[in-house]
């Protein structure tokens, strides 16, 4: 199958913050076991109070400022620019997200279902600093960091693999993920072309992946027109279909 794109995200306030859903939305689907992405920008005192979440798992990778998290199990931080937190919302749990600095703190999250037979586990947490995340340099002129798989200390139940790559102007870099997965690539910054067929690729752009039956990923070559910057995430299907109510997914 091939990549399908989303040209650039509808970006709204909400809430006095701004707040972009890339996926789902009434035009991009959600990619199993990927239900939703989320790329945020907070400023004190407004962020995301007390909420409740149930059944699925939750990747907070802070891009810019800082991101201060609490939770009803007892969980405290102080997530820096650079760093990620993964929360197992599991049986339930209630937490809230708010601004760890002074000024504009953002990041990208994202929701990963988990198999329904395994809903009911107990909720848990982690951070991960900057400095334990893996960096290697891939190609020439590529630094790609590790948010998950690489080596990188952040274990999700679901087997998946999350890169964070910059790129250099003129810079070639091949994406390869094991053949069973399927994930997106979502443009930070900066421009590009994906693939052999050379798709254009731009600021807040949103590529799929979806993999058709007894289909096998292919290595797909990424080349920098300008500086680009984009993750690249790929996971293992759970092959349900999640049933949303708000912050639950059944």
């Amino acid at each position: 199958m091939a990549w399908m794109k989303f040209p650039g995200a509808h970006r709204a306030p909400l809430m006095f913050y701004e707040h972009a859903r890339i996926f789902p939305s009434r035009t991009t689907p959600y990619i199993d076991p990927f239900l939703l992405l989320d790329h945020f920008s907070i400023q004190h005192p407004d962020g995301f109070p007390d909420h409740p979440h149930r059944g699925f798992e939750i990747i907070t990778y802070v891009l810019q400022g800082a991101v201060a998290h609490a939770d009803s199990a007892g969980h405290q931080s102080v997530i820096p620019e650079g760093g990620a937190q993964h929360v197992t919302a599991g049986r339930g749990i209630v937490h809230s997200e708010m601004p760890g600095t002074d000024g504009i703190d953002s990041g990208l999250q994202l929701w990963i279902n988990i198999p329904r037979s395994d809903k009911g586990m107990d909720p848990g947490y982690e951070d991960i600093p900057p400095d334990a995340l893996p960096v290697d340099e891939p190609a020439q002129g590529v630094r790609r960091k590790w948010i998950v798989g690489g080596g990188s200390p952040l274990r999700t139940h679901r087997p998946m693999t999350y890169q964070d790559v910059e790129m250099v102007a003129g810079a070639s870099y091949t994406l390869e993920a094991p053949a069973h997965h399927q994930g997106f690539i979502f443009v930070l910054d900066g421009a590009g072309h994906l693939g052999e067929e050379e798709i254009p690729m731009q600021k807040g752009d949103l590529f799929i992946w979806h993999r058709a039956a007894d289909e096998a990923f292919v290595p797909t070559p990424v080349r920098a027109a300008e500086s680009l910057r984009a993750v690249m995430v790929f996971g293992e299907p759970v092959g349900e279909r999640p049933i949303f109510n708000g912050p639950f997914v059944d």
